[in-house]
């Protein structure tokens, strides 16, 4: 699917958890991801959304179905969408559930802005106790591979463009290279990786 997107002078709104709102493990980032995409992609205006603790499965002020309820998406000529790691580590909820509630929150945005440009951003890897936990099954019994593999199902099955790091920046994060690019060694990333990240993000968009 090819959609060319050109981003000057356009409104994106980014919606998200942590990694989004820009939190590094221990205090949120005015200079986070988004922040860089306004330079890199030479937007008019971007507003970020990014909730520290968010989900696709919750239901509460910081998860997708409410940033979903309260937003005017018409608004908006591009919007990412990132969710998924606290969905795997603090949900008690099973992943077709997430998946249902995701395909819900996306036949809404769809409804609000039929024009609207959609980015489907998947979960960046994660290193809980220092172990790439790629495989490792949660509380519910599915591993985080699978919750990304179905997250991107889900997106694509809407013709979203998905940004899968492991396929567009599979050296971003590695047992190799996490302890120097997250701040806490786990999850969230330092200064440097967010714009890092942004660079990819920016890149991945240029390139629909």
């Amino acid at each position: 699917m090819v959609i060319t997107i050109q981003t000057n002078d356009k409104k994106m709104l980014t919606i998200g958890d942590s990694i989004t709102n820009g939190f590094n493990g221990e205090v949120d980032l005015h200079k986070n991801y988004p922040f860089f995409l306004k330079k890199l992609l030479n937007l008019k205006e971007i507003d970020n959304h990014g909730v520290n603790a968010g989900m696709i499965s919750g239901f509460s002020e910081r998860d997708l179905t409410y940033q979903v309820k309260i937003t005017d998406f018409s608004s908006y000529d591009i919007v990412s969408i990132a969710y998924g790691t606290n969905d795997y580590s603090h949900s008690d909820c099973f992943l077709n559930d997430i998946k249902r509630t995701l395909q819900n929150n996306l036949k809404l945005i769809k409804q609000n802005n039929p024009n609207l440009i959609i980015i489907g951003i998947l979960p960046i890897n994660r290193f809980d106790n220092h172990t790439f936990i790629d495989q490792q099954l949660n509380s519910v019994d599915y591993s985080y591979h699978e919750l990304l593999d179905e997250i991107s199902k889900v997106y694509q099955s809407f013709n979203i463009p998905v940004l899968n790091w492991r396929k567009v920046a599979p050296n971003f994060l590695t047992v190799d290279n996490y302890q120097e690019k997250l701040n806490d060694q786990r999850l969230h990333p330092n200064q440097s990786t967010y714009y890092e990240m942004a660079q990819i993000i920016a890149n991945f968009i240029k390139g629909i």
